[in-house]
């Protein structure tokens, strides 16, 4: 079961703004993409509201649809030493504020 951790909304230039909701934590998150150093670089960062760089993204394509999405790590010290691991989707319809796109949590087992 994939638990929504937010929505976000898709810019003209590429990049991602929404907020991400967590039990502790509620931030607004700007994902922007960049140019890739290696082939294990990622293809995004992730920026708080305060302009303070908390995570990276990397572009995956889902193997049964063939939909582009994007595989996140973010991280903060109210996470502890994990970071928040979830994907960023697309919506197969807008949302009602206009969302394009949603983070999407799959806890994993241990």
């Amino acid at each position: 079961m994939a638990i929504s951790l937010g929505m976000f909304n898709q810019l003209d230039d590429g990049s991602f703004t929404g907020t991400l909701r967590t039990l502790n934590v509620t931030a607004a998150l700007t994902i922007v993409p960049v140019k890739k150093s290696s082939d294990k670089a990622p293809d995004f960062r992730v920026f708080a509201q305060n302009k303070r760089e908390v995570g990276a993204g990397w572009s995956q394509l889902a193997k049964t649809s063939g939909e582009t999405y994007l595989n996140l790590k973010i991280g903060a010290p109210e996470f502890g030493p994990s970071w928040v691991r979830c994907r960023l989707a697309k919506l197969e319809h807008p949302g009602e504020d206009g969302a394009s796109h949603i983070a999407l949590w799959e806890p994993r087992d241990r």
